[in-house]
């Protein structure tokens, strides 16, 4: 039997307090009788049992369906639980696999015994969740809702609120009550399953993201007053940094000390910064490669050779490998899923 600690930050114990509080539970009453530290909607922090959570969550809800209780603790979750450091790292990635693989990267300073991990199946692409240690805990359904909803936020800060995968499975044996198959209408819902996972179509990944300039819409969390420096959020610098370095790409002088002369920081504050928002310098200049050349790409009279030129790569080679870590696709196979999507808008518009 593993016998890791499994811990969890306090601040997705406090999205199913909301919900707790919500129903009438005797939320103070039960804090004070268990093992939980009573004030912990004060640190939301600090870490706390991952199976003393769940058991105390399952008992102090017993009014409420235990599929249904976990769909309303993770309709209360968002990314905006994140630290900053992690949202700056989910929400400046450029495309839906690149969020997806920073959300990975992050989901065990979240919960220890979190391993996320993406699987390609054919077109798809499956994320899979597995809690060690806690597969055969009576209450995982709990755990498992909130990493499902973590996987959803992601793809919904792309694609927009109304996204639903094509498949979520469950490691629960629990019945599957019908407000949640009311919330996924058009998912299939398996329970029982070896693995918790969600699956997310490929092409739905390679879509780029929305510039993070200026202010947050109803997808993507803002960061609060206390996460923002020097006035300016992570999110805002990562995405200022980008566009600077765009015209040089090209330059050989584009290293991190020009960079710094250009946005007037010594060299020493830039990649401070850069390691508070969770990024380097390489990674920025990489990241402007790729948004350049993933505009020109929406250009059909332009050559992919042409686009690999323009945005700084060695070789037609090395652009399509980077290209294809970024979203999964190649730049031919991007480019025809874009026209295809192109389409399809227009159609839907006439």
């Amino acid at each position: 039997m593993d016998r890791r600690l499994a811990l969890v930050r306090a601040t997705h114990l406090i999205d199913y307090i909301s919900v707790l509080r919500e129903i009438g539970a005797p939320v103070d009453r039960d804090l004070a009788r268990s093992l939980l530290p009573p004030r912990i909607e004060e640190t939301p922090d600090l870490y706390v049992s991952v199976p003393v959570a769940l058991e105390w969550i399952a008992r102090t809800g017993h009014d409420l369906n235990l599929m249904e209780l976990g769909l309303r603790g993770a309709q209360n979750a968002s990314l905006a639980s994140l630290l900053p450091a992690q949202q700056a790292a989910i929400l400046t990635a450029q495309t839906g696999l690149m969020r997806l693989e920073a959300l990975a990267a992050i989901a065990q300073t979240e919960d220890s015994a979190l391993d996320m991990h993406l699987l390609q199946e054919g077109d798809n692409l499956r994320v899979i969740c597995s809690m060690t240690g806690l597969n055969n805990h009576i209450f995982i359904c709990l755990a498992e809702w909130l990493n499902v909803q973590a996987v959803i936020s992601v793809i919904r800060s792309i694609m927009g609120a109304s996204w639903c995968p094509s498949e979520i499975c469950f490691v629960s044996k629990a019945c599957v009550p019908q407000v949640v198959l009311a919330a996924f209408p058009n998912t299939r819902i398996l329970m029982g399953q070896p693995q918790t996972s969600v699956v997310v179509s490929r092409a739905e990944l390679s879509q780029p993201t929305c510039a993070l300039i200026g202010a947050a819409n109803n997808t993507v969390p803002s960061l609060s007053s206390r996460q923002v420096k020097d006035g300016q959020s992570a999110c805002e610098f990562i995405s200022l940094l980008r566009m600077m370095v765009q015209p040089y790409l090209n330059d050989e002088r584009i290293d991190v000390a020009f960079a710094a002369d250009i946005a007037g920081v010594s060299t020493r504050t830039l990649q401070r910064r850069l390691k508070l928002s969770g990024s380097s310098y390489s990674q920025i200049v990489q990241e402007a490669r790729f948004d350049l050349a993933r505009s020109h790409l929406d250009e059909p009279g332009m050559k992919v050779i042409d686009v690999a030129m323009m945005a700084g790569y060695d070789s037609p080679q090395h652009f399509t490998r980077a290209f294809r870590r970024f979203t999964g696709v190649t730049p031919t196979q991007y480019r025809n899923e874009s026209a295809r999507r192109g389409l399809l808008t227009n159609r839907a518009s006439t």
